[in-house]
């Protein structure tokens, strides 16, 4: 009788229907995430996350995994896009995916504009240190700061980092009309300035209150 695999604790039920058939059939063939892998010619890291149950991998990333192992790649796609369907954004962001990568629009303005080069990233299963491979222009430490929002985000930055995405012509000019909108170098501090600005107003108007 064959070993059952054990669901982690830490995984999402649903993704875990996903990956299980392609973890199984590694284990039935004896191989390592390290040699899937070479197989798929990719960063270890990619296959980590891909087989985590934590995130929605990739749908390619996850078709190459399933064909790779001999897994049923038709039940991976599907139960994919029934889990693309309950994530939430998740209609706007095949919209997005559709355009060729672009960004969304998000109420938050600075914030949505990082959160989407986030998104782009790991959608395209991109790590800062691939990022720096693809483009060494590019320093870790800039695109971590910049990601993290301790640094105001550069046009040349931003444009260097989709493009290592792939994204197409018409995606890339979306970014940089985003840019403009929500993620010009000032922004961040005009949020910032304009928070501050209302903290103070709501204090005094306590202040006058006591």
């Amino acid at each position: 009788m064959p070993q059952r695999y054990k669901m982690p604790a830490d995984c999402d039920t649903e993704l875990w229907s996903l990956v299980k058939p392609m973890r199984v059939a590694m284990r039935d063939q004896g191989l390592s995430q390290a040699q899937l892998a070479i197989r798929l010619g990719c960063d270890r890291s990619r296959v980590s996350r891909a087989l985590s149950a934590r995130e929605l991998p990739p749908r390619h990333l996850i078709l190459q995994i399933a064909e790779t192992l001999g897994a049923d790649a038709d039940a991976a796609e599907r139960r994919w896009a029934r889990n693309r369907a309950r994530i939430p954004n998740a209609r706007a962001r095949s919209a997005a995916a559709a355009a060729g990568g672009g960004p969304l629009t998000w109420p938050d303005a600075y914030d949505g504009f990082l959160r989407d080069l986030r998104d782009l990233l790991r959608e395209n299963g991109i790590t800062q240190r691939e990022l720096t491979r693809r483009d060494h222009r590019l320093k870790r430490s800039t695109v971590g700061a910049v990601l993290r929002g301790d640094r105001s985000a550069r046009l040349d930055v931003v444009i260097a980092i989709v493009r290592a995405c792939g994204v197409s012509r018409d995606a890339e000019q979306a970014w940089t009309a985003a840019w403009w909108r929500d993620g010009h170098p000032h922004q961040a501090d005009q949020h910032r300035r304009r928070r501050e600005g209302y903290e103070y107003m709501i204090r005094a108007e306590r202040m006058k209150l006591l």
